[in-house]
């Protein structure tokens, strides 16, 4: 028997009689428990998800494929669409999987995203719904072992590089092996409304991997309805600090809190208005701003991480009896929905180089969804928007728009991954034949014993790029060169420094200057190294 044969499909476990009966009744436990949530009100699955869900339930009869994304607009029922995907995979007679084996996981650190996705979920479900803390301890450690798993990701863009926490998990849980995924059965749904590197790193998969676009349902407002009705507008500071003088431009931030005051004095009853201000002091200096020059009787109130505020929707289902902001800072960034009846106005936090991702994901698209008020409005960044729509319309393969994220870089003017855990390369037995592989994506590396060598190819060949001229040589008290890379530092081997040869120098850094050490135990075995990216990749 050759046992080296090589698996190209997902294989089915079988059970025992025995097995089948608990996980029929255990399905039709699940089954009944979603069915009260839709009548209770608690989580109805609409049309469009209801459509989706079997989309992915179908595809997934196609045995090859791993990993399938589903791409929706903010808040246009990816929740919906989980516990649609549930329900019509467990009603599907040629499945069977323990309930136990069906997990909703998120690389969000967000309290708020794990109680609003349980509500949602059955019973049965809720106590494997994980976020970013939980996935390389409880989630992993849940996992160890089974076969048959149907793993469901929300908010992919988060914690998406390589070396963040979802790779973590990945990498624990062995997911980066395709004989192991094929072997035993797993299935990977991601969900996103921006996906970013991902997207372009999972489309290498080949024929393992497949994407879904959901289209939102009747009465849906987008982001580019509010924008094409007027309810969206250009952003501004409303610090307006200059960190050369220490002093706040007055003439400036009048104007711009003005252009907000105009707005607030045109309700004709009172709203909430839900300002993101920056970290630190400036954010003391926004709240000040708003109180020299919004006069009248408001009320300003604190929802960040020391606040006594613990659900915001608390607040916002009350009618205000008069004009109230809510200061906000890194909350309210994706995932979670608001009750938008007493909405006034949200104005996002100005910055000079915007996240386009980040202004997606923030205040415009917690303004989205089924449930909208008629006139609340929003400051934001417009070209994102544009830009948005772009990508969207294009089923995200128009590839030319200069989109700036987190996992995102322009190479040849297109737009490409900067590396995150849907790269193929870093799975064993994946085949990898894009322009996006992990070879042609490398930085290049110099490897030298002499430090003199090391200065003259950077004075020879890398003249023209920003880099360390004087590198420090940190010593530690054995002697050893250490080298501090993502705030790590430390005495480093030449495997550790190569898996973080990206760091820094991938994220625009001209080029790189590293020790290591063949033996980290061994003095003699010191390499000094130059890495660089070539002249025709450009970095955003």
């Amino acid at each position: 028997m050759n046992t080296n044969k090589e698996i190209t499909k997902r294989i089915r476990v079988n059970y025992g009689i025995k097995e089948q009966m608990i996980m029929k009744n255990s399905k039709n436990i699940v089954l009944l428990q979603i069915d009260n949530k839709k009548l209770k009100g608690e989580s109805v699955i609409y049309d469009n998800q209801e459509e989706c869900s079997l989309s992915i339930v179908s595809n997934l009869h196609n045995k090859k494929f791993i990993n399938i994304m589903v791409i929706a607009l903010t808040q246009s029922g990816k929740t919906g669409t989980m516990s649609g995907l549930i329900k019509n995979y467990l009603n599907d007679t040629t499945n069977l999987i323990p309930i136990e084996n069906i997990y909703i996981i998120t690389g969000l650190s967000s309290r708020d995203w794990v109680d609003q996705t349980k509500d949602r979920m059955p019973e049965s479900i809720q106590e494997r719904v994980y976020h970013r803390d939980h996935l390389t301890n409880k989630f992993v450690d849940d996992i160890k072992n089974k076969k048959n798993l149907l793993v469901i990701i929300d908010e992919i863009q988060i914690a998406a590089k390589e070396n963040q926490t979802l790779y973590k998990a990945f990498s624990e849980a062995g997911f980066y092996n395709k004989k192991n995924l094929l072997k035993n059965d797993i299935k990977i749904i991601e969900f996103t409304a921006t996906p970013d590197g991902t997207i372009y790193d999972l489309m290498n998969w080949g024929e393992n991997a497949l994407k879904i676009k959901m289209e939102p349902g009747q009465g849906y407002i987008s982001c580019f309805h509010l924008k094409n009705t007027g309810r969206l507008f250009q952003y501004k500071d409303l610090c307006c600090y200059n960190k050369n003088t220490g002093e706040i431009n007055n003439s400036l931030v009048y104007d711009n809190i003005n252009e907000l005051k105009a707005k607030i004095d045109s309700y004709e009853e009172p709203k909430y208005h839900i300002i993101r201000t920056p970290n630190g002091f400036k954010s003391e200096l926004v709240i000040n701003n708003l109180k020299k020059y919004i006069h009248g009787n408001i009320i300003c109130l604190t929802y960040d991480r020391e606040s006594d505020i613990e659900n915001i929707n608390k607040i916002l289902e009350i009618e205000p009896n008069q004009q109230t902001f809510i200061l906000i800072k890194e909350k309210l960034r994706c995932a979670i929905t608001l009750n938008k009846k007493y909405l006034g106005i949200l104005y996002e936090r100005y910055t000079k180089s915007p996240d386009d991702t980040v202004i997606i994901q923030g205040l415009v698209g917690r303004m989205t969804g089924y449930d909208t008020n008629d006139d609340s409005i929003c400051f934001t960044n417009l070209q994102s928007i544009d830009k948005y729509r772009i990508l969207w319309n294009s089923n995200f393969e128009d590839k030319t728009i200069k989109w700036n994220s987190k996992t995102t870089k322009r190479k040849n003017q297109l737009l490409h991954s900067t590396g995150t855990y849907n790269n193929p390369s870093l799975i064993d037995g994946m085949s990898v034949s894009s322009e996006d592989s992990n070879e042609e994506d490398d930085p290049t590396i110099k490897k030298f014993t002499n430090f003199n060598a090391v200065k003259k190819y950077v004075k020879q060949e890398l003249g023209n790029k920003r880099g360390p001229n004087n590198p420090s040589k940190n010593i530690n008290s054995n002697g050893f060169y250490e080298c501090n890379v993502r705030g790590i530092k430390k005495v480093w081997s030449i495997d550790d420094m190569y898996r973080e040869r990206r760091c820094n120098i991938k994220n625009g850094a001209g080029y790189g200057f590293r020790y290591c050490y063949e033996n980290i135990n061994d003095k003699s075995t010191l390499e000094f190294w130059i890495i660089h990216y070539e002249d025709h990749e450009i970095q955003i």
